[in-house]
């Protein structure tokens, strides 16, 4: 940073000011009132409050809802219906899945709602809520053959994604409270239950699989159930990042639940770190579908995404453009920042030009790829972003934003990346605690590429001003040449603050051509 160039200014991304709308999502166990800010592609959630009506807790012999759990589902409606009122929200959109459209007198619950409180529920097909499941994983990820899989209390959907576009779905009776109400009714459940709540499981899944085309997916997991089972992995393997979107949840991590909760009563479970007890009778359920799921897919991990079908439902509503690359993904949401924290990304644009210039310079010396490529760029279109907090300390502020302001089209090692990068970009030394503290995600190849992208992010926030141009010579050189107008833009002694990193961190002489 140039702190002699210091500004306050709103920057100037072209973006329209940000907008409040609301998502009201009633499931079969739980009821969810998201409030999101939106831009023209973008929605991030700024406001939550959950219930658990458990509306699809024990149906009648017909099928139709308990009138208890209908009490429970108008009690949640009219909570919710108060909050948006205070806080004044202009538009919801409120949806109904699986309880409410599988239940013969599911009609009748979204007329009371609506007399009761104003809520006008629309009833989600099985297609419709695997297609939002779609939008909302397509926010935050560039998918190519993917599946996406969203756990719910009463079904599971599956939809299918080949070179990213949304081709098939199914929506299968496979829900965390269906399949516990059904199969387990002792606590602990006994062997014999839990064989064939798996078994049952086993036989809808290989069949959906199949009708799919079989295997070769990635797997992203959405849903209360996955996020509660990721959580719970994250604090019994000490894992380095604490949030859940992005976590690979792996087929051992599932398996060590099962026989660690498979043996506990409800009770007991409830004190599990993750679990909690809005889910603590129903895990078992998930655990078995998810597990089931992996080998059918012959897949060994399913990755979590924070993103799902709320997203979705907001996404279509704002008109965003899905699917998208990775790197479009990124910059919709260093664009959202700038909006939230005012720095300029006008300039962090710039230095991402230059950046990129020199590390298509230095690939052959590099052990990078798109990837890398990527996370080096979501550091320098962010890498002022703490000015917002602080000057003086700004590059440790605005690696703390990137690790944790929701940057989509990342994994987690990239996310890491870009704000160890940030976090260096002013030529600081790598704090002794990432070696270990971030294992395993980031290993100790990592660490020398964090200061490498740092390095170069280093050297282009000197010369962006400039647009140079970058050539690796033969030796243990790399020429540098710019217009002899455009140096006029540079600070001063820049050929100083260029010269230093590079030397320091690859060993190279900066030569200068042209000038």
């Amino acid at each position: 940073m140039d702190r002699g160039r210091a500004s306050v200014e709103r920057p100037r991304n072209g973006a329209r000011s940000p907008t409040l709308l609301a998502v009201v999502d009633i499931g079969s166990n739980t009821a969810r009132l998201v409030v999101f800010e939106t831009t023209a592609e973008t929605a991030r959630a700024i406001y939550e409050s959950k219930d658990v009506p458990r509306l699809g807790s024990r149906p009648g012999t017909d099928g139709k809802l308990a009138a208890e759990a209908i009490e429970r589902g108008l009690a949640t409606a009219r909570r919710f219906s108060q909050t948006l009122e205070f806080l004044a929200i202009p538009r919801t959109l409120a949806v109904a899945t699986s309880a409410v459209r599988d239940a013969p007198n599911g009609a009748e619950f979204v007329r009371e709602v609506e007399r009761t409180t104003g809520l006008s529920l629309r009833v989600l097909s099985g297609t419709e809520e695997a297609r939002y499941d779609y939008l909302g994983v397509a926010s935050a990820w560039e998918l190519s053959n993917d599946l996406v899989v969203d756990l719910g209390g009463g079904s599971l959907q599956l939809a299918e994604v080949r070179d990213g576009a949304l081709r098939n779905s199914v929506s299968l009776p496979l829900g965390v409270l269906r399949l516990s109400q059904r199969f387990l009714e002792h606590d602990p459940p006994k062997r014999r239950e839990w064989d064939e709540l798996r078994e049952h499981v086993r036989v809808a899944l290989t069949s959906a699989v199949e009708a799919f085309g079989g295997k070769g997916y990635r797997l992203f997991g959405i849903g209360g159930t996955v996020r509660s089972l990721a959580r719970a992995a994250i604090e019994l393997r000490e894992y380095p990042v604490r949030r859940v979107h992005g976590y690979p949840l792996y087929d051992h991590d599932i398996e060590a639940l099962g026989e660690l909760l498979g043996e506990m009563p409800t009770a007991k479970r409830r004190a599990v770190p993750g679990i909690g007890g809005d889910r603590a009778d129903v895990i078992l359920g998930g655990i078995a579908v998810l597990g089931e799921l992996l080998r059918a897919a012959a897949s060994d991990r399913l990755t979590v995404s924070g993103t799902g079908v709320r997203e979705g439902i907001v996404l279509e509503a704002i008109g965003a453009s899905l699917p998208a690359p990775a790197e479009v993904l990124a910059e919709r949401s260093a664009t959202a920042a700038a909006g939230s924290f005012a720095f300029r990304l006008d300039h962090g644009r710039e230095v991402a030009e230059t950046a990129n210039a020199l590390f298509e310079a230095l690939r052959p010396r590099l052990h990078a790829g798109r990837s890398e490529s990527l996370a080096l760029k979501v550091a320098a279109w962010m890498h002022d972003s703490g000015l917002s907090i602080d000057l003086w300390n700004h590059a440790q502020h605005s690696a703390y934003l990137v690790q944790n302001y929701p940057i989509w089209g990342l994994d987690q090692r990239e996310v890491l990346l870009a704000a160890m990068a940030t976090y260096l970009h002013e030529g600081a030394s790598p704090p002794s605690e990432w070696k270990k503290g971030y294992l395993p995600i980031i290993r100790p190849p990592d660490l020398e590429l964090a200061v490498q992208l740092g390095a170069i992010l280093e050297v282009a926030e000197v010369l962006a001003p400039a647009h140079p141009r970058f050539a690796l010579g033969g030796g243990r050189s790399v020429a540098l040449s710019f217009s002899a107008s455009a140096g006029t833009a540079l600070p001063l002694r820049w050929a100083e603050k260029v010269r230093k990193p590079m030397e320091r961190v690859f060993g190279l002489e900066v030569r200068l051509r042209d000038a």
